[in-house]
């Protein structure tokens, strides 16, 4: 089968599921394969459907909804649609009740919640979501606890109720998915006794979220098909799908007619796809990599959010990682003034302030005014707190393993760091 062809029968998968969904059917899409590919399948499905994702690795079922409200705040307006759903339980116009709760002492605000929850509990929610939206949503947790909701992992029913009211605020077509990585070495008894019944519980109790997981080949070996039969394996069963990576014999041709025949720049590209998965869009970038990297033109895409090969194939190994997943931004603005405007930089992770800066050798290393221009950036960068890490676009497919080491500890560095020393 066709490279093309196993994508058309994974998003029509993927369909499939989510119509089960929009029959109130719990459905969890378990994606197994290279989680290069299935992920970024997984995504394009969904921008195809009008969606946002949330992407992150599995901690606990109240880091699973922080990261999927987190999303939902990025995207929607939720702290409207909470004032007005607010408002048609008090029974009052939204501009006179925004007014009035911009400007009533706190008693009297409190009051009017306490009447209101007693009456209608999902109020505890609504008030909650409208202080999140005037709050950034990685303070998420902390906001919640303040409004006081406890998100607890032996609690599940108070998660389940923050799913349940956010997604009845939003129309059925435009709620968040939750794409969910497995953490590094997963054991059998974590996926059984955490991972597998949360996930459960999530797609039965709201299941019109769009839920995937991802498996890679060895994991769906090792953890699902040793489980008992239960209600649990029959849910990550039932929304199997399985993307094969192609044999090296059918990528060689593939390559090949593509114009790429040098063994030292397709050995890269074999490694990368059996490590990590193939799509048509993986290795149209990385063929474009391999031939105009040092030149390091444009990805040449209209409306593209990557402004060359590198970066997009960088950040689709980044996000197919678990202990990378999710923490990175493409092409982000960094509250600096850089030139007279907003510093942008390559990548940034700003929970843990690690930048990524790719060079092209032809650009960045050939011109003294280039190389002069990023030492002031860095320096910049680093004043306000980031660690800053610097790779040759050529590197991305023949160094990919050095690269992705170095920011893993990059970030796990900066992550274990004090709250403190991360918010100066």
């Amino acid at each position: 089968m066709s490279v093309d062809q196993q994508q058309t029968g994974f998003v029509n998968k993927l369909s499939l599921h989510q119509s089960r969904r929009n029959q109130s059917i719990p459905t969890l899409s378990t994606l197994v394969g290279g989680t290069a590919a299935t992920h970024l399948l997984w995504v394009r499905w969904m921008r195809q459907t009008g969606r946002c994702t949330a992407v992150c690795t599995y901690e606990s079922l109240p880091s699973l909804f922080c990261a999927w409200l987190s999303t939902a705040i990025s995207y929607c307006d939720l702290q409207s649609l909470a004032l007005t759903r607010t408002a048609q339980l008090a029974e009052r116009e939204v501009e006179q009740l925004s007014k009035w709760l911009a400007y009533v002492g706190e008693y009297q605000k409190n009051q009017f919640w306490q009447h209101l929850t007693a009456l209608f509990p999902q109020a505890l929610w609504l008030r909650a979501l409208i202080s999140l939206g005037m709050n950034h949503p990685a303070k998420c947790m902390e906001t919640l606890t303040l409004e006081g909701i406890t998100l607890q992992e032996d609690d599940p029913t108070v998660v389940a109720q923050g799913f349940a009211v956010v997604s009845n605020l939003l129309p059925d077509t435009t709620i968040p998915g939750l794409l969910i990585h497995l953490p590094s070495g997963c054991s059998e008894l974590f996926f059984r006794y955490s991972v597998l019944p949360a996930l459960t519980r999530l797609v039965e109790s709201v299941p019109a979220i769009p839920v995937g997981l991802l498996f890679s080949l060895s994991q769906s070996d090792e953890l699902i098909e040793q489980l008992p039969e239960s209600r649990e394996k029959a849910v990550v069963r039932g929304g199997m799908v399985k993307l094969t990576t192609p044999k090296e014999e059918e990528l060689r041709q593939w390559l090949g007619e593509h114009g790429l025949h040098q063994e030292d720049k397709i050995q890269p590209i074999l490694h990368a796809a059996r490590q990590y998965g193939a799509t048509k869009e993986i290795l149209i970038a990385a063929v474009g990599l391999a031939k105009t990297v040092s030149q390091n033109e444009p990805a040449n895409s209209s409306g593209d959010i990557y402004r060359s090969h590198p970066e997009r194939l960088l950040f689709q190994y980044l996000e197919a990682r678990p202990a990378t997943a999710g923490q990175f931004q493409v092409n982000a603005q960094v509250d600096i003034t850089f030139g007279n405007r907003a510093m942008e930089v390559d990548f940034l992770a700003d929970k843990a302030k690690v930048v990524i800066e790719l060079d092209g050798s032809y650009h960045h290393l050939r011109s003294l005014d280039s190389y002069r221009r990023d030492r002031r950036k860095d320096f910049a960068l680093q004043q306000e707190g980031f660690w800053v890490l610097r790779f040759l676009s050529e590197d991305v497919i023949t160094h990919l393993e050095d690269i992705l080491n170095a920011i893993d500890q990059a970030l796990a560095l900066r992550l274990a760091e004090a709250p403190v020393q991360m918010e100066t």
